[in-house]
């Protein structure tokens, strides 16, 4: 685990330190290397897709703007004394690499149905920040008592609610307002885009998401697995987050250099991602019915989430029942997608495939 990858040093452009704990501290100058590629990755997509001079242009001038504000921020910050130090966490940047390419993979299905790119992108912005919402209430709500122990006053009691900087989302909280967002959003653009084949579109996107979401946990170093002794166990350091978990409830000695072999569950829910994610994309690309995708995606995730929960040591059984609180709403959200499912099953004709549309759907 790494919960802090490196940190960026606003006064510096292209510097390079290492910091007491070893972490790199960068010149906020190298971030226009990945700057660059990516401005010439969408450059060079615009040209695949036969995008106008004009919109290639733009993407030159926000290239150059990008670089405009990373020098300002060094010519700002710039003193006597050591400026800034940003730090950026692993799993905040594995969340963030998780939407872009769960943004790129739905813009890439949308062009199959003829969804138009600008509707994905609308709707990307909506669903992350339902889902970071979502998410972090869900925490909040669960774990109220011990992210506000020792807080005093309401403004240090606010800025812990709200500062997910080191993880503390969780999962089905962020799906549930996500799922609100898709249905306002799609009521909105009703006479664009069908409901059903927009929240198909989004199933393979999310479980991709949750692939790299959940590195960002192992990066963190929550959502640990439950003790075992297999040969790819892993094992946290002393004063990690499941160290001190496990250390307060007594089934670890404080003076422990590392935790006991567990899971690695994280490693288990992100492959698991990753495959609902190409099992979803091909079923996507071949369905005949809108919401197959959506009914799919409805019923095999609270099933390998029930039993990935199995493995995991970080919760404990809920409402008097050795049920985590995860394993409960994934019972709720299968039944949900089994009823969805033989509502769909029931209606009387089949879409078109999806590779074969080549109008908008106007159907609710």
């Amino acid at each position: 685990m790494r919960q802090e990858l490196l940190n960026l040093q606003l006064d510096s452009l292209f510097g390079y330190t290492e910091s007491v704990r070893g972490i790199p501290v960068l010149g906020i100058g190298w971030l226009a290397v990945p700057w660059t590629l990516l401005t010439v990755f969408w450059v060079w997509r615009a040209g695949t897709h036969r995008e106008t001079e004009t919109e290639k242009k733009s993407l030159w001038v926000q290239f150059v703007i990008g670089l405009i504000v990373l020098v300002g921020a060094t010519l700002v910050t710039r003193g006597g004394a050591p400026g800034p130090i940003v730090p950026v966490f692993g799993y905040g940047f594995l969340v963030f690499l998780g939407c872009i390419a769960a943004g790129t993979l739905a813009v890439r299905h949308a062009r199959q149905v003829k969804i138009p790119e600008q509707l994905v992108w609308d709707l990307a912005i909506w669903l992350f920040v339902a889902g970071v919402v979502g998410a972090r209430g869900w925490y909040v709500l669960q774990y109220h008592q011990r992210l506000l122990a020792g807080r005093i006053g309401m403004l240090a009691k606010i800025k812990a609610c709200v500062d997910i900087s080191s993880g503390g989302l969780v999962l089905y909280g962020g799906v549930g307002l996500a799922l609100v967002a898709i249905v306002i959003f799609a009521r909105r653009h009703r006479h664009e885009v069908s409901p059903l084949k927009l929240a198909d579109l989004i199933i393979p996107s999310f479980f991709l998401a949750l692939a790299f979401g959940r590195l960002g946990c192992l990066m963190n170093g929550c959502c640990w697995g439950d003790a075992c002794d297999l040969p790819w166990a892993i094992r946290f350091p002393h004063d990690s987050v499941p160290f001190n978990a496990l250390s307060a409830r007594g089934f670890l000695h404080p003076d422990a250099s590392t935790t006991f072999g567990v899971h690695p569950s994280q490693i288990y829910s992100s492959f698991n991602g990753l495959v609902l994610c190409l099992v979803t994309s091909a079923i996507f690309r071949n369905s005949r019915r809108h919401g197959q995708t959506l009914a799919v995606g409805l019923v095999a995730y609270p099933v390998t989430r029930f039993l990935l929960e199995i493995l995991r040591g970080d919760e404990m059984g809920q409402f008097g029942t050795g049920l985590t609180i995860s394993q409960c709403f994934s019972l709720m959200l299968l039944t949900v997608g089994i009823a969805f499912s033989t509502w769909l099953l029931r209606q009387a004709s089949p879409t078109p495939s999806t590779s074969t549309i080549s109008t908008p759907d106007k159907t609710t």
